[in-house]
């Protein structure tokens, strides 16, 4: 068989390939399940309807027959955002605090948000790792084409190992009832949510366009943050949280957000930018997808291509501008550890 089909065999039966990643694995892990890394029960059935949300999609069959361009897929939602990464007991038993009740907000909670965010993305970083792994020496490919998958197994092991180091680092806060050591900043809104989503990004630049870190660069490790919807008493929020050992980037990357506003950016411009930039891992109403004017969908899959194309460097200003006037939904709030500047 061809290398595609290989691979794209190979990607589920590693994704399929179950297993507990909650740091007091063990005996008890006995029933593997597909764990949403979007809440199903208080997020994605706010979004809901018919049992189904829309997710942009750029797998191999989508793309050969968009000719390369991303497209709204229909999922049920006991499919969408689903990973094989923890047993029934460990999570029903770590996340009940935010499973079975609104982000109020505190600590604890925000710190499991951020903690479930790194859980998928490292489930989903060690399957890619392996894949690759078994596929290096593929009978089919050219010494370019080895070439080039070893060196995206070297950028994807590299990520794989700093997903390691803070997932452990949030592990150990969470043990130690040091939730403190999460800090946050969220934003509520009352007005009907059309996108759920959740994510983890180690944050190149700045939404005024400054570097905040060199993502080639691994001799050190980089700062990671992480994004995620929440349910609310009155609402929904957005939000992102990291651990304070990642501080010296993710500060200046949130204030660089409050510049941005303060300077006349709309905020709710910023953040369905970020979302269709750096989350895969989303849904999104399908009633709110198919009522947008054709250019405003085209904005957000040229976005969505620009930002997953292999062949297209990330520009440095792609958080400083794009995607203007599409969102629908109003922020009214802020919560956050950071001291707010006057």
């Amino acid at each position: 068989m061809g290398f595609i089909a290989d691979f794209q065999r190979e990607m589920k039966r590693q994704s399929n390939r179950g297993r507990c990643l909650h740091f007091d694995r063990g005996g008890r892990c006995n029933e593997i399940i597909a764990a949403h890394s979007i809440q199903k029960s208080g997020q994605l059935k706010n979004i809901a309807e018919d049992g189904h949300v829309y997710r942009l999609s750029a797998d191999y069959s989508i793309l050969k027959s968009t000719g390369g361009f991303p497209a709204p897929r229909k999922i049920s939602l006991n499919k969408v955002s689903t990973f094989a990464g923890f047993c029934k007991y460990h999570d029903n038993e770590l996340f009940k605090p935010i499973d079975e009740a609104p982000l109020t907000p505190n600590h604890e909670q925000v710190a499991l948000y951020a903690y479930r965010c790194i859980c998928r993305e490292f489930f989903v970083k060690e399957n890619a790792v392996r894949v690759i792994k078994n596929l290096q020496n593929h009978p089919s490919l050219d010494p370019a084409s080895k070439k080039h998958l070893s060196l995206t197994l070297k950028g994807h092991s590299l990520g794989f190992e700093g997903l390691k180091y803070h997932k452990e680092k949030f592990e150990d806060s969470i043990k130690s009832n040091r939730a403190y050591d999460c800090e946050y900043i969220l934003f509520t809104s009352t007005s009907a949510c059309p996108l759920q989503m959740s994510g983890e990004l180690y944050p190149d630049f700045a939404f005024n366009g400054e570097i905040l870190q060199n993502l080639g660069n691994w001799d050190s490790l980089l700062d990671l943050i992480t994004f995620f919807t929440a349910p609310t008493t009155d609402g929904w929020c957005f939000g992102f949280a990291w651990h304070v050992t990642s501080q010296n980037t993710c500060v200046p990357f949130v204030r660089s957000l409050g510049s941005y506003v303060g300077h006349g950016g709309k905020l709710e411009d910023a953040l369905l930018r970020f979302s269709f930039s750096c989350c895969e891992n989303h849904a999104f109403r399908i009633s709110w997808w198919d009522k947008l004017p054709t250019q405003s969908k085209a904005t957000l899959l040229d976005r969505m291509y620009l930002m997953a194309s292999p062949n297209i460097p990330v520009p440095q200003e792609y958080l400083t501008q794009g995607c203007e006037g599409i969102a629908d939904w109003k922020f009214d709030y802020v919560f956050t550890t950071l001291t707010i500047d006057n």
